[in-house]
């Protein structure tokens, strides 16, 4: 139950994710946790780095927000995983 409570959650380049994410390796809870987590640790690892980013690649026009967004997105399409 909680594994179709996790899918109707997700949005964006989430449900790509979980859409791609092969049956075979989820066989319970703990291991879409696993997988979850070890596609979007890069999330918790930013907080430390967004004032780098910003100065980085930010473009001129955009709010950090919209920026933040953007990084996050292309982040998650990135086979293998960022580490």
């Amino acid at each position: 139950m909680l594994i179709h409570f996790f899918r109707e959650s997700l949005t964006g380049v989430a449900v790509t994710w979980y859409t791609n994410l092969e049956p075979s390796r989820v066989h319970s809870w703990k291991d879409l946790m696993v997988s979850f987590i070890g596609q979007y640790q890069y999330n918790s690892d930013m907080a430390s780095d967004r004032m780098q980013l910003q100065n980085k690649c930010k473009k001129g026009h955009e709010f950090f927000k919209e920026y933040a967004q953007r990084w996050r997105d292309l982040a998650a399409k990135v086979a293998p995983l960022m580490a």
